[in-house]
């Protein structure tokens, strides 16, 4: 076991010790946005609450457009009627005038219910619609506060990760070149380079080293990577 070799692996333990650091310092800065997804989950599902009370409304505008269609119509032939009533010269066409007319005029009174009825159930689909407005803008209220406390706090995470990277050359720096190139590929393709020796385990993905990978690991003479996860491995002491 050389000195060397035992500063190399502190070397390359404490850059993997800055880039644990700075991993969950941007796992933090990722998962910030995450904890306004509730809130803004609760507007989707009012903006689809919205959609379907305002497709029923134009149905039932609809259905009071063809209604109030329908009575035009119905009030014209009532007028036809009484026009044809009042020239009528015998009893028994007034009698039929008069039931024609009765018919016609049940005809507009049942339209005039139901136009009454639909712009009722219009009214209070307008309501809710208001309603869900309403509730929109407090979420909407509550998003935008959590939005400026976040960012104020991301901020403060945003520096101390910076201030982290600007650590980095300086930790890079020392360590041999071809050590350094197998922590740094590690780094790049999982994130986490190194992992505790665990019994005669890797602690990352639990391949079982050789005794002689164990020796090493526990003395510090030499580079072991796992042969499972590629991972430098390092006694935890």
């Amino acid at each position: 076991m050389t000195t060397s070799f035992q500063e190399v692996v502190e070397q390359l333990r404490a850059l993997h010790d800055l880039d644990a650091s700075i991993q969950r310092l941007e796992r933090e800065i990722r998962r910030g946005p995450a904890r306004l997804a509730g809130l803004e989950d609760q507007i989707r599902e009012i903006e689809k609450k919205k959609k379907l009370v305002d497709d029923r409304v134009l149905l039932l505008r609809a259905q009071i457009r063809l209604r109030e269609n329908e009575l035009r119509t119905t009030e014209l032939k009532i007028e036809r009627v009484k026009t044809q009533a009042s020239q009528v010269k015998t009893n028994k066409e007034f009698v039929a005038y008069r039931a024609e007319l009765s018919n016609f005029q049940g005809d507009a009174d049942r339209l005039q219910g139901e136009v009454l009825k639909i712009l009722d159930v219009v009214e209070q689909a307008e309501k809710k619609v208001a309603d869900l407005d309403e509730e929109c803008v407090r979420i909407q209220k509550k998003i935008d506060d959590a939005h400026k406390v976040l960012d104020d706090s991301l901020q403060d995470v945003k520096k101390q990760r910076d201030g982290l990277l600007a650590e980095r050359p300086a930790l890079r720096e020392g360590i041999p070149k071809e050590p350094l190139a197998i922590y740094e590929r590690i780094h790049a393709g999982r994130g986490d380079a190194m992992a505790l020796l665990d019994g005669e385990y890797c602690s990352a993905c639990m391949e079982r080293l050789t005794r002689n990978d164990v020796y090493a690991v526990q003395n510090r003479n030499r580079l072991v990577q796992c042969r499972g996860c590629n991972r430098i491995l390092i006694a935890n002491v």
